[in-house]
């Protein structure tokens, strides 16, 4: 190895160092020296053995050539001269240069940053051995305690199963109070939890099983991200006790660096004590997930999830919408984890990968035409004794250098891209942390750009090569015709068909997203502000009621607040809290036929808060307390499903969520509110008064005030701290951020597709132009004769707007046809109109075949005004 080092270095020094030639050049004198004197000891005169000597050895010059062939520096040599005439050639074709630098750069740029975050995403290792022998059970956070413990006693295929639930409490590092509280997101489960993942802690142990019984004493195992930043990255933390949920809970594992389950941002697990006299026992909350056997076929496992879902149907007696007898599945880990995103990031990257295509096919169009322009250059270096190799290994030359230079701007890209895409991309929970750019993708970019080059001339050096002396006479239609006519047809017809792409596929989500906005939320959502309070299990209801009502009070009377109101679970964000009903006089719903509804805990003043509308009736009010008649209000398709032509007015409802049916008097109906998502079904839902429940478990604060928002949020946390700071404020937003993020794939896919499709169309119009430029150029001496002999310029202009034409249309053909063909890749993210919608099909079309007559009018334009004498006399 020293030696191949030593010789690198040798061949480098001799390559670019002086030192190594004036070495050379001695010795080369030190041995014609030695002849001489050889020579004038046998007696010569010293001007005749000098001379003598000097026809013996030769030429000194090419002696040295010789010597430095045979160190194979000469070859290098001219590469390091042909990279020179590049960059020279470069500095010359500014404009040139600068269109094929930002090609390759924001193709490059854009693929390699959307590889980078697919590659960590879906295809880098989960930090779970076996990860495709984990999977998650149907129904997520909807099974009950006791169906867990019927289900674990018929495992079947899977080794070990484990119940879990997300969770958050707030918490103190330290158990003497010294810190403030905040909330602790952190996950509980069975200890069999670490079993199902097969990865055990780095320092302690995890959970024992009898520690996830009723009684256990508390204990938790903590992130590496926790141990280091909230417990200083001490050892001995093993046994160290935190304050968690008003308790001191005791460390007894780290789970190592890079873990996570089943978020990143979950700080801790803690063992599930499932209780059957606990009424969270018959209570739906978990999610269940299993680990099979080694080299268990898919097959076998969708049976045994079948065999399992029958036999819970033997057990159990369950409403039609959460009837797990029907559909079951089981998810593999890695979807279960990253389902959401998976359709948007392979979307996206389809979308670069035409974008990459498209620069490719700019890139090889200009080189080519380039190369082309060049032809008198080339043939006047092959007159004067250049071979066609040495010619191709210019060209090859001048395409690496421009390669290398587009993947240093491609890098930067890349770079800026991955940032605005991990900062956009729906990676809620912690996954942003998870992907990184690294060195590996810095190398993908400059070999992509090596590739590109090498394909880009290509055709340029094979015609070169294949060519010999023809190359000057491309100056003719028969040339232009024979040479390339073919080759730029079908690059302008590849570039237009990937852009009517990428337009298609823009224009359907800026028509789906426009068509999202307009539908009716049923609230207003301006000027509202919200704050997730997470109050300790250990406070008491009486407790609770104090303090959330003091919070009211003193919000409702901060300067600018209108209205401030309390709820469960706020709109579009929080799900849960549903449970079966019955209604009074209706027979026909009970049992398997139940329907069930959403179920929403509210304060008064919640729907003035909201801007939410009741439409008969009345709200929820002041005296709807413990004690009076339990009421509520419901929802509009509620009203209308239930009692058809009628008023809901004074009608019964019995309500099951809490485990056991309590009758409800409807005293109010509301305007349809969008609880869950934007778009789908609108479930039933029934507001009730929250001084009405027997449990509290903290709240969402909704307040909406005629100041900004982000004005008024620190004096809402002010008081809420002042109060007790105990309670955590886990989550502050405004209700515009809310919506936001409820249309927040559709808003950023079609953020990134206008923008993929606007540098395409850039693109494709650059390609049309420079294809359609460069062809008028070489016909510039035919249209000179032909003007001269009588043709009009109207008709040289209309003819090279046609020829140019041509393959544009035939590009948008192809472009529709693909885009009617992968329609079903973008079904998923659209509302309101379908992936073959006419009006966005024969937008794309228009805008690309406008483009194409505008890339196309301004060579056209020029030759009809190419002067007969001066093109005649320049050829």
């Amino acid at each position: 190895m020293r030696r191949i080092i030593a010789d690198v270095r040798f061949r480098m020094r001799a390559l670019f160092g002086t030192r190594a030639q004036r070495e050379l050049d001695d010795e080369l004198r030190f041995h014609l020296e030695m002849d001489a004197a050889t020579l004038r000891a046998r007696g010569m005169p010293a001007a005749d053995a000098e001379r003598l000597a000097r026809r013996q050895f030769g030429s000194l010059r090419r002696e040295a050539e010789q010597v430095r062939d045979a160190w194979g520096v000469s070859l290098a040599d001219e590469f390091v001269s042909d990279v020179r005439h590049a960059l020279r050639q470069m500095r010359r074709r500014a404009g040139y240069t600068a269109i094929i630098l930002l090609t390759l750069g924001l193709g490059i740029g854009a693929t390699v940053a959307l590889f980078s975050v697919v590659s960590d995403l879906l295809l880098k290792p989960l930090p779970y051995p076996e990860a495709d022998r984990i999977h998650v059970f149907w129904s997520d956070y909807d099974w009950r305690g006791e169906e867990y413990d019927f289900v674990r006693q018929r495992p079947g295929v899977f080794q070990h199963l484990a119940a879990f639930s997300t969770n958050g409490a707030p918490y103190r590092p330290n158990t003497n109070g010294a810190d403030g509280a905040r909330l602790l997101p952190f996950v509980v489960a069975t200890s069999t939890l670490f079993d199902v993942l097969g990865t055990r802690p780095m320092l302690g142990r995890p959970f024992d099983a009898a520690e996830d019984r009723p009684g256990a004493p508390p204990v938790t195992v903590i992130s590496y991200g926790m141990w280091k930043t909230d417990l200083g990255g001490d050892r001995r933390v093993i046994g160290h006790r935190i304050m968690l949920d008003g308790e001191p809970v005791t460390v007894v594992g780290v789970m190592p660096r890079g873990f996570y389950f089943p978020t990143p941002d979950i700080r801790a697990w803690r063992p599930l004590a499932l209780d059957p006299k606990s009424p969270m026992y018959t209570s739906g909350y978990l999610t269940l997930i299993g680990r099979t056997g080694a080299g268990v076929p898919p097959a076998l496992i969708e049976s045994d999830v079948r065999r399992i879902a029958r036999a819970l149907g033997t057990r159990f007696t369950y409403p039609v919408a959460w009837d797990k007898t029907r559909n079951p599945y089981v998810l593999p880990v890695r979807t279960y984890l990253l389902g959401d995103v998976r359709d948007p990031l392979v979307l996206l990257l389809a979308a670069a990968t035409l974008l990459l295509g498209i620069a490719c096919a700019n890139a090889a169009s200009l080189i080519l035409a380039r190369t082309s322009d060049r032809g008198g250059e080339m043939a006047m270096r092959r007159a004067l004794g250049a071979g066609q190799w040495r010619l191709a290994r210019q060209v090859l030359a001048e395409s690496l250098v421009l390669a290398a230079a587009a993947a240093v701007l491609g890098v930067a890209v890349a770079t800026a891209g991955f940032r605005a895409l991990v900062a956009v991309l729906p990676l809620a929970h912690g996954f942003a942390g998870t992907v990184a750019i690294g060195w590996a993708t810095f190398a993908s970019a400059f070999v992509l750009a090596l590739l590109i080059a090498l394909v880009g001339s290509a055709a340029p050096i094979r015609r070169l090569v294949g060519s010999g002396a023809a190359v000057s006479r491309e100056r003719s239609e028969e040339g232009l015709r024979r040479g390339t006519r073919r080759i730029h047809g079908a690059i302008i017809v590849s570039q237009v068909a990937f852009a009517v792409l990428l337009v298609v596929g823009a224009t359907l989500l800026i028509r789906s997203v426009d068509n999202l906005r307009s539908v009716d939320m049923g609230f207003d959502p301006h000027g509202v502000s919200t704050f997730t309070l997470v109050t300790s299990d250990n406070m008491t209801q009486a407790s609770e009621t104090r303090f959330f009502d003091e919070v009211l009070a003193r919000v409702s009377a901060l300067p600018g607040v209108r209205a401030a109101g309390l709820t469960n679970r706020l709109a579009l964000r929080d799900e849960g809290y549903q449970g079966p009903m019955g209604i009074e006089g209706r027979p026909d719903l009970d049992g398997k036929n139940r329907p069930n509804s959403l179920y929403r805990t509210v304060t008064p003043g919640l729907f003035a808060a909201m801007g939410m509308r009741v439409i008969d009736g009345r709200g929820i009010d002041s005296t709807d307390v413990m004690g009076s008649m339990p009421v509520t209000v419901i929802s509009e398709s509620f009203a209308r499903r239930m009692w058809p032509g009628q008023s809901a007015i004074g009608k019964h409802i019995y309500s099951g969520w809490s485990g056991k049916m309590v009758a409800l008097t409807v005293v109010g109906v509301a305007r349809e509110t969008r609880m869950t998502t934007v778009t789908g079904d609108l479930p039933f839902t029934m507001f009730v008064p929250r001084a009405q429940q027997a449990t509290n478990s903290g709240g969402v604060l909704v307040v909406r005030s005629s100041t900004p928002p982000a004005s008024l949020m620190p004096a809402v946390q002010r008081a809420i701290a002042e109060i007790d700071p105990q309670v955590a404020v886990a989550r502050v937003e405004t209700m515009d951020e809310v919506v936001a993020a409820a249309l927040a794939e559709p808003l950023r896919l079609r953020f990134f597709l206008t923008v993929f499709a606007a540098i395409a169309l850039v693109l494709g119009t650059i390609g049309v132009y420079g294809v359609v430029s460069y062809a008028a150029s070489r016909r510039r001496a035919e249209f000179a004769i032909r003007m001269a002999l009588g043709a009009t310029p109207k008709r040289v202009l209309r003819e090279v707007v046609e020829r140019g034409l041509v393959p544009v249309v035939g590009g948008v053909a192809i472009g529709i046809g693909a885009a009617v063909a992968v329609s079903g890749l973008l079904h998923r993210f659209l509302f309101g109109l379908g992936a073959t919608d006419p009006v966005s099909l024969g937008a794309a079309a228009g805008v690309l075949t406008a483009a194409g007559v505008v890339a196309a009018l301004v060579p056209a334009v020029r030759a009809g005004r190419t002067s007969p004498a001066e093109a005649l006399r320049a050829d």
